[in-house]
């Protein structure tokens, strides 16, 4: 099996990419320029493996070579990779999605076998094992080499396909939960000095302010040796221009300020609610039109019948309130063999 690695920074976008991402089904952030941008900013160095059987593509792989040294802030020089550590596999900017795509009948092996033996032809003999990260127990399983497999947080699906309108699934929701969506969808409602639009493709949001308003978000996981990694311009400018993007601004009409953004990655069975980031309420901010974001997104799903919307990880007791149910998932690490 034929492995081709390529580094987003430097390496031309393949004659190939869109017709693999069309047939894989990789979202937004797959596009080649929102890799890139992804790649210049990111801690470690990111790279794409395609595998090859013959001429046809049966595998796609996102990576971050991780080891040490450790680069404090980003990383974007050439020659300062790490010298000794790991592949860690996961969704370009999130590990909350999987970083790879496998042909149907292509077994989770292959990445455990032929991908981990490419990485470290490719990155030497400091790349002593694989990790990769939103595993499913049945995919594990498969894996017969010596491996390590932990339970990390669930992600939460919405299951949209069971309701037919956005009433049915209030209806399916405890009597608290109810009464409280059903408070905030009014208010939301009769407050006028609230501006809530939903962009596609746009160009017409100044990536500046959303930027500013992400570090709320980035701002409450603050801490720790490596700080979180803000987010590029050109990162934020290329994803919000995809054609299965979804954004979604609060804005108060009286100072013109955003107060809260979000955004979706559409998709034809299963849209992922990718970010949301609010003023905090010390602040000001309104903590209700997190529900109400996704309140909306439930409604959406439902009209555009989408069977599913991801939520993510975290906010558990939350999610599960609103009849999002849990995905397990686990990280696996496999010892990649000297031969």
């Amino acid at each position: 099996m034929r492995a081709e690695i390529l580094d987003p920074r430097t390496d031309p976008e393949p004659d190939y990419w869109p017709r693999l991402r069309a047939t894989a089904g990789l979202r937004a952030d797959w596009d080649w320029r929102v890799l890139a941008a992804q790649a210049w900013g990111a801690r470690t160095i990111q790279l794409i493996t395609v595998l090859f059987d013959g001429d046809a593509p049966v595998a796609v792989v996102n990576a971050a070579w991780l080891g040490a040294p450790v680069h404090r802030f980003s990383f974007n020089a050439a020659g300062s990779r790490p010298w000794l550590g790991a592949v860690h596999v996961r969704g370009p900017g999130s590990g909350a999605v999987p970083g790879w795509w496998l042909a149907d009948g292509v077994p989770l092996s292959v990445l455990t076998d032929a991908y981990a033996r490419a990485m470290r032809r490719e990155l030497g003999a400091g790349c002593l094992a694989l990790v990769l990260r939103q595993v499913t127990a049945e995919q594990a399983a498969t894996v017969r080499s010596r491996k390590l497999v932990r339970v990390t947080e669930p992600v939460w699906r919405l299951p949209t396909h069971r309701w037919a309108d956005k009433e049915q699934w209030l209806m399916s929701l405890t009597r608290s939960r109810r009464s409280n969506l059903r408070g905030i969808l009014r208010k939301v409602a009769e407050n006028e000095d609230l501006e809530v639009r939903s962009h596609r493709a746009t160009e017409e949001i100044d990536e500046v302010r959303v930027i500013e308003a992400m570090r709320w978000n980035d701002d409450k996981y603050a801490g720790g040796i490596a700080p979180r990694i803000r987010v590029l311009n050109e990162y934020m400018r290329a994803l919000m221009r995809q054609p299965d993007v979804y954004s979604y601004t609060y804005t108060e009409r009286s100072t013109g300020q955003l107060i809260a953004f979000g955004m979706v990655f559409d998709h034809p069975t299963t849209p992922i609610v990718r970010s949301w980031t609010q003023r905090p309420a010390a602040e000001g901010g309104a903590k209700f039109l997190y529900f109400y974001h996704l309140a909306k997104q439930v409604e959406w799903a439902v009209g555009h019948g989408r069977e599913w919307v991801e939520l993510g990880k975290g906010k558990s007791a939350e999610k599960k309130s609103l009849g999002a149910e849990p995905s397990e998932q686990l990280a696996m690490a496999v010892p990649i063999r000297p031969w």
